[in-house]
């Protein structure tokens, strides 16, 4: 893949000069030709870049159904299961550096927001009240950027605890500890719980531990919000800090300590985790909701699916937050020649007849509140009673505008802290370090 990159970088100017803007690996694969050699004619092309799932074509299918003649949506994969969410966010940022229009619409992770803020297209004139109102709020607050709505949600995520009802309704006192899963246990009840299967030959515990954003997630859902604020929100990053130390050394300990956790976590990002555990008969699985659905038909046996339940994810005590949000957020690309149809789209996206379907289909949570008071699709599908209660245990990672940079050093020397290939200790100063020195600051 670099030396892939590379060759299409070397290659840029006559790129630039053929296809425009088209320098990623990204349209060098997936658009070819197609963005800037054809007239342009009566019907607008929108280029939309997103894990294209079955349910998002459906609902483009629809779209340009419903515009015919004047709108047509082009969708463009990069599915997570070729692309880790680093991977698209470099495509990206190659991209709309290059100030590339082959891009209309773009899918973010809604911790990257504050990073592409700059190349995205303000849309508070585009919204009124009535229509904000109808967005989970704890979605829409991550996608302001100096006061100004530079993105959409499209749906909503948080981590949460995935355990096998079959294996844990094993123990004599199954159904009591199932009980206090479901309440969310704390990490010292975790650690004791596992300690209970020091007999079992399988993983006890499957996180994400590749070197990519997944891992810190992990790492930040084992802190408490204020803990986050004390280590990114001051003037130096502290990554050094007692309850930072805590959690990495956690983490480490899953694996070399408690042996909790098979030390080939460190090669997994989500969607070979989601396989691993299912392959390997894990007990626990920290994921995102919905992986059941979005993965189904990857799984070589998928028996076990029925017996997979979701819980909130183990917490600090005294602390009432555990998983952090994810989900995807739409952006409009400020060089688009299609930015009022583009701000269409994702309206339609947001519909809620189209917000069921990336549920029902995909697997996310809805972000339009409407579906939250219908009852008669609550009463189809009681599950969402639960996912709403989840997400009440959520917590957003620190909104900066450099997040994507940090998060870029923490993975690199976290990973080698998994890896054991260097102390807990030495991977948070060496990462403290790094990421103060980028910023021009000197720790005292």
């Amino acid at each position: 893949m670099k030396k892939f990159t590379k060759k299409i970088k070397e290659s840029s100017i006559w790129l630039i000069s053929i296809f425009i803007s088209v320098v990623t690996i990204f349209f060098f694969i997936y658009l070819p030709f197609q963005i800037n050699l054809f007239p342009k004619g009566a019907v607008k092309k929108i280029y939309y870049v997103d894990n294209i799932s079955p349910a998002h074509l459906k609902i483009i299918e629809k779209f340009n159904k419903k515009y015919k003649g004047e709108i047509e949506v082009v969708p463009v994969n990069l599915p997570f299961y070729h692309f880790t969410t680093n991977d698209r966010k470099a495509i990206l940022t190659r991209s709309l550096r290059n100030r590339s229009d082959g891009i209309d619409i773009f899918a973010v992770d809604l911790i990257w927001i504050p990073r592409f803020a700059k190349w995205g297209f303000a849309m508070d004139d585009y919204f009124d009240k009535n229509e904000l109102s109808k967005i989970n709020k704890m979605a829409l607050e991550a996608c302001y950027q100096n006061d100004s709505l530079v993105a959409s949600p499209l749906f909503l995520d948080i981590g949460v605890l995935y355990y096998r009802k079959d294996l844990i309704n094993k123990l004599p006192d199954g159904k009591k500890i199932e009980k206090k899963i479901q309440n969310s246990l704390t990490w010292d009840e975790f650690i004791s719980l596992g300690k209970r299967f020091s007999n079992y030959p399988n993983p006890f515990y499957v996180f994400q531990g590749g070197e990519f954003e997944g891992m810190l997630c992990n790492y930040h859902e084992m802190l408490t919000s204020e803990e986050i604020k004390k280590i990114f929100y001051s003037n130096t990053i502290d990554l050094t800090l007692p309850a930072s130390k805590r959690a990495l050394q956690q983490m480490v300990d899953f694996i070399y300590k408690y042996n909790f956790t098979p030390s080939d976590v460190t090669r997994l990002d989500e969607f070979l985790s989601y396989l691993y555990a299912n392959e390997h008969n894990a007990i626990f699985l920290r994921g995102w909701i919905g992986f059941h659905k979005q993965y189904k038909h990857f799984l070589k046996d998928t028996s076990n699916i029925i017996n997979f339940a979701i819980a909130p994810l183990p917490h600090n005590r005294g602390s009432s937050s555990s998983g952090v949000f994810g989900g995807w957020c739409l952006m409009i690309s400020k060089y688009s020649n299609s930015k009022e149809e583009a701000i269409k789209f994702i309206k339609f996206m947001l519909e809620k007849e189209n917000q069921k379907i990336l549920y029902e289909e995909g697997g996310v949570i809805p972000i339009n509140e409407e579906i939250y008071r219908d009852t008669l699709y609550l009463r189809k599908h009681e599950e969402l009673l639960q996912i709403k209660n989840l997400l009440n245990w959520g917590k957003h990672r620190p909104f900066l505008e450099n997040y994507t940079r940090i998060s870029e050093i923490m993975s690199r020397h976290f990973y080698k802290a998994l890896k054991n290939e260097i102390t807990v200790d030495n991977a948070l100063v060496a990462a403290t370090i790094q990421i103060n020195n980028e910023r021009g600051i000197v720790k005292k």
